[in-house]
């Protein structure tokens, strides 16, 4: 083999690695689903003990879109103002408080945000002890979990965790160990400023607002099967 064509081989084995490190997927009902990267806009969470860095944040750069819970607040920005804010005094400090994550597109054109969140739901109830020890691998946080769906949890990233909430909820599910693990992934068409606490709720009877998936999709209560919709700022399990 010749030195260019080595070198030219070299060279399409780095793109194809580019490529596949680039593929972006969640898994919803064990399918693999494949997501488009937003480069346009970032995801920015604050705990809500961080309080002075959020009002800064407010304070330098467009929000986008605000989505409030108990635990962080959640701010929608554009990449270039992700960029002028790391170019502030204050920055460097405040990046130590605050949780990034991103923005895709799902198959359908959907813009949909990644928040701090994930839905796990064991095989059965003795996995807790297992689900605690993912938590702690992944420097994950347990939220809650619905005495009325004992088997479904809700964790959260925090400031200390390496991966993604993606990459986290990925690769839970991946392991094996769990039956389901999806990202918390919010249609941007669904979420009213100021709006939902991420929440395994159940459906009652008589709300007509209208059903998303989580791909962003409007559903009508006919379509729902077994999986994970919003409906009013929160998510509820049809089993």
């Amino acid at each position: 083999m010749g030195k260019k064509t080595f070198l030219m081989l070299l060279l399409c084995i780095s793109c194809s690695i580019h490529a596949i490190s680039q593929t972006y997927y969640y898994y919803y009902q064990g399918r693999k689903i494949p997501l488009t990267l937003n480069e346009n806009k970032v995801c920015i969470s604050i705990p809500k003990t961080c309080e002075s860095t959020s009002e800064r944040i407010q304070t330098n750069v467009q929000i986008l879109v605000t989505i409030k819970n108990e635990n962080f607040d959640i701010f929608v920005i554009t990449q270039s103002d992700f960029e002028k804010l790391t170019s502030l005094d204050f920055w460097e400090e405040d990046a130590k408080s605050v949780i990034l994550s991103s923005l895709y597109f799902t198959e359908n054109d959907q813009e949909v945000v990644s928040t701090p969140y994930l839905n796990v739901r064991l095989k059965k109830e003795e996995d807790e002890d297992l689900l605690t020890l993912y938590a702690e691998k992944y420097k994950l946080n347990i939220v809650n979990n619905s005495p009325l769906m004992p088997l479904w949890y809700i964790l959260s990233v925090t400031l200390e965790s390496e991966k993604s909430p993606l990459e986290c909820a990925n690769e839970i599910f991946e392991s094996g160990d769990f039956a389901t693990s999806v990202p918390d992934l919010a249609s941007i068409a669904s979420i009213e400023i100021e709006s939902t606490v991420p929440n395994i709720t159940t459906l009652t009877t008589g709300e007509s607002s209208e059903i998303y998936d989580l791909q962003g999709r409007r559903m009508q209560p006919e379509e729902l099967h077994k999986g994970i919709y919003i409906q009013n700022g929160k998510k509820f399990v049809v089993e």
